[in-house]
C-alpha cells in the first residue's frame, strides 16, 4: 500500500519508502541501507530529516558485540499519516444504532455522546466576559482539531470552524440524524458559555470550507 497523500512535501520517494518500511518494524540505518540499496550516509541524512520533523524517533539497540546501534521507529504522528478506517467503523456502528433504536432512544444517545464529547473538549466551564468565555471555547475547539477562530461580524460573535472533525463519522447517517447531532452539539454551548443563542451556518463563499456558529447573547 502506498503512503497517503497527506505526507508533507519533505517526504521524498526515498523517505516515503523508509516510513513504509518502519511501519512494519523498527530498524537501524544499516538494515534500511541494505533494504533500499542506498549508501548508509544518505540513509542517515534522510533519517535525520525525518527525526527533526517528528516522524521518526531513535533509541540505542544494545548488541552482544560491537557498539550499540541506533534503532529508528515511527512516531504516533507518522502513523497517523497512513490510512485509517476509524471513521468507517464509527459510521457503521452509528448506522446500526439508527436501525436498532427508536428515534426517541437514539436522540437520547446523541445527547449522551454530545455531553461526553464536550467534557473531553472543555473539562471546566469558562468564566469572564462573553468574549473571554468564547475565547476559551475556541481555544478548546482548536486543540480538539476543529481549526476554530473567533470573529466579530456586525456586532455579533461567530465561531468559524474550518475542519469538521465529525464529518467522516457522520456522513453515512440520514440527513435528519446529522442535523440532529449538529444541533445538539452546538446548542450545548448555551450551557457552557451562559445565556446565549447559537445558529450554525455555512460560510458564504463556495470557495470557503467549513461553517460558522453565530452567537447571540440573550437579553435579560
Amino acid at each position: 500500500m502506498t503512503s497517503p497523500s497527506k505526507l508533507s512535501p519533505l517526504i521524498t520517494d526515498t523517505r516515503r519508502v523508509i516510513l513504509e518500511y518502519l511501519l512494519g518494524t523498527d530498524a537501524n540505518a544499516v538494515t534500511l541501507s541494505e533494504h533500499l540499496r542506498i549508501n548508509i550516509s544518505a540513509i542517515r541524512g534522510h533519517l535525520d530529516v525525518l527525526e527533526l520533523a517528528g516522524l521518526v524517533s531513535s533509541s540505542f539497540e544494545h548488541a552482544t558485540r560491537g557498539r550499540p546501534k541506533r534503532l529508528y521507529s515511527l512516531t504516533p504522528q507518522a502513523r497517523n499519516l497512513f490510512p485509517q478506517q476509524t471513521a468507517s467503523i464509527i459510521s457503521t456502528l452509528l448506522q446500526i444504532l439508527v436501525q436498532s433504536f427508536e428515534t426517541k432512544t437514539f436522540n437520547s444517545l446523541i445527547r449522551q455522546v454530545v455531553t461526553s464529547l464536550w467534557q473531553q473538549i472543555l473539562p471546566s466551564k469558562p468564566s469572564g466576559s462573553l468574549q473571554d468565555r468564547l475565547d476559551s471555547v475556541v481555544d478548546a475547539l482548536d486543540n480538539f482539531g476543529f481549526y476554530a477562530s473567533l470573529e466579530l461580524i456586525a456586532d455579533q460573535f461567530a465561531i468559524v470552524v474550518r475542519n469538521d472533525v465529525f464529518r467522516l463519522a457522520l456522513v453515512t447517517l440520514p440527513s435528519e440524524q446529522i442535523a440532529r447531532f449538529q444541533q445538539e452539539f452546538w446548542n450545548r454551548l448555551s450551557r457552557l458559555v451562559g445565556e446565549i443563542r447559537v445558529k450554525r451556518t455555512d460560510l458564504p463563499e463556495p470557495s470557503q470550507h467549513g461553517f460558522r456558529v453565530l452567537v447571540e447573547e440573550r437579553r435579560k
